[in-house]
């Protein structure tokens, strides 16, 4: 959760007026935290926590959260922190499960009008039925009527004569799939989710206009493009799938994508559940998926700043 939920009723309560302002502090430290990690008000295994880590995780001291008081007491090693907003936990986890069984049911959806579209266009059908009928070793034939109605399609001949119909491949990707590629190549997030945008409106054509059949390999190309100044919003903007030249980007479009990629940078590296700590030590460091991301955005700041330190000489 990202945000803290307090009734009025509980700085009223007799726990919290009860208390010391550092003991109020301390608790609204500890809260904070419960309601990031939506632990439930328990904090397992702190017990055995060190006093660096208690300030660097929660921002109070191990001595402070040792000192037991009405809005907090521990059970062995975890500690339980008063006043937790249970019910509203269970109210965002049921909106969040809700908003991603919604996106995967609206996607499908998506998917189907296009299938149905591309089922539907003029002589589909009939082409169809007729490769089903016609699907033997007659090449000249079948070239001609794949060339008349534009089917994609391509002979391989390696000592007797086959014919393959691309038809097959798969349609769409799912996006935890392209993400998944994005993570294994070094590719920003931001990046994987405009392509699955992009490709997604496209009914899964490529910069070609031909199908998608290999989404890792053309996710590679759509980032080296990305990383050539066409940026997903230049493609949608007089070019169809990267077809078109789009203007170069100016002073102002390169630094505010600089400024987005540093906040987004910020972000990781400020969020507790990214850290691990360091083995033989008090410190924190990045996870290993986090930190690839981290560097990957380094690497495309670095790019950027080349080409806007380019963009301002030439003005």
């Amino acid at each position: 959760m990202i945000w803290l939920n307090l009734k009025t009723t509980t700085l009223r309560s007799p726990e919290y007026a009860g208390s010391e302002p550092i003991q109020r502090a301390t608790w609204l430290n500890l809260l904070a935290y419960c309601c990031e990690q939506e632990n439930g008000g328990r904090i397992d295994g702190c017990g055995q926590w060190k006093d660096r880590q208690w300030q660097q995780t929660l921002g109070v001291t191990l001595a402070e959260a040792r000192e037991e008081c009405d809005l907090w007491h521990w059970e062995g090693e975890t500690l339980c922190v008063a006043f937790y907003p249970t019910d509203k936990q269970e109210e965002v986890k049921a909106k969040r499960d809700a908003g991603k069984r919604g996106g995967k049911r609206s996607g499908k959806a998506r998917r189907e009008a296009v299938r149905e579209a591309q089922l539907e266009a003029p002589g589909e059908a009939q082409l169809e039925a007729e490769l089903e009928a016609q699907l033997q070793p007659n090449r000249v034939l079948l070239e001609a009527q794949l060339e008349r109605k534009g089917k994609e399609g391509e002979w391989k001949d390696k000592g007797k004569e086959t014919l393959t119909i691309v038809s097959d491949a798969p349609r769409s990707f799912e996006i935890e799939q392209v993400i998944e590629a994005g993570r294994r190549a070094m590719i920003p997030e931001d990046v994987c989710r405009a392509y699955h945008d992009d490709r997604e409106g496209a009914g899964w054509l490529d910069g070609k206009g031909r199908r998608v059949s290999s989404m890792p390999h053309d996710l590679s190309g759509f980032w080296r493009k990305w990383q050539s100044n066409r940026s997903p919003k230049q493609f949608g903007n007089g070019t169809v799938n990267g077809h078109g030249n789009p203007k170069p980007e100016g002073v102002w479009q390169l630094q505010q994508r600089i400024d987005a990629a540093q906040k987004e940078i910020d972000r990781i590296s400020g969020n507790p559940s990214n850290k691990e700590p360091v083995p033989d030590s008090f410190d924190r460091r990045l996870k290993a998926e986090p930190m690839a991301k981290v560097r990957a955005l380094k690497a495309t700041i670095s790019e950027m700043r080349q080409r806007l330190a380019g963009v301002e000489v030439a003005a």
